[in-house]
C-alpha cells in the first residue's frame, strides 16, 4: 500500500460494518445502564454490578457474589424506579452471580523482609572456612 493512501479510522470501519455496529451499539447502550444502575446503588455494591442483557423487557445484572446478589436483590424497586425516571421501562431485573475468574483476581501482595543486617553476617564469614557458604554469605553483604 502506497504512503498516499488513507487508511479508514478504525471507529469508521465499526460504525460501518453491520455486525461491529450492532456490538458497539449494544456495548454503548449497557454501559449507559450500567452508569444509571451504579448511581442509585450503595457505593461498595455499584463497582462490582454490571448490565450484561436487556432482552424482553428485562435488564440482567450481574454481580461477583451470591451475598451481593441479595443485597442488589433488595434494591430491584428502587432500580426500576431510577431508570424509569431516566426513561428506561423495563419489566423486572435478574441478578445474576457470576464469580470473578481466579486471572482476574489480584495475588496478594507478598510481604517483603527488610534485608538482614550486615553486622551479623560479617561476623559469620569470619568464622567460616572457605567453601561455598561462605561465598554465598560474603555476596549477600555486597549486594546490600
Amino acid at each position: 500500500m502506497s504512503p498516499t493512501q488513507s487508511f479508514n479510522p478504525l471507529a469508521h470501519v465499526i460504525e460501518t460494518e453491520p455486525h461491529l455496529a450492532a456490538w458497539l451499539r449494544r456495548h454503548r447502550l449497557e454501559a449507559a445502564l450500567t452508569h444509571i444502575v451504579r448511581t442509585h446503588l450503595p457505593r461498595l455494591a455499584a463497582g462490582q454490578v454490571r448490565v450484561t442483557d436487556v432482552r424482553g423487557g428485562q435488564l440482567e445484572l450481574t454481580v461477583p457474589s451470591g451475598a451481593l446478589a441479595t443485597v442488589i436483590r433488595q434494591q430491584i424497586p428502587e432500580l426500576l424506579a431510577a431508570l424509569a425516571s431516566h426513561s428506561r421501562e423495563f419489566n423486572g431485573i435478574r441478578v445474576r452471580v457470576q464469580p470473578l475468574a481466579a486471572s482476574m483476581i489480584a495475588p496478594a501482595p507478598t510481604p517483603r523482609r527488610p534485608p538482614p543486617a550486615a553486622a551479623p553476617l560479617q561476623a559469620l564469614t569470619k568464622k567460616l572456612s572457605d567453601g561455598p557458604l561462605k561465598m554465598a554469605v560474603s555476596r549477600l553483604i555486597a549486594r546490600r
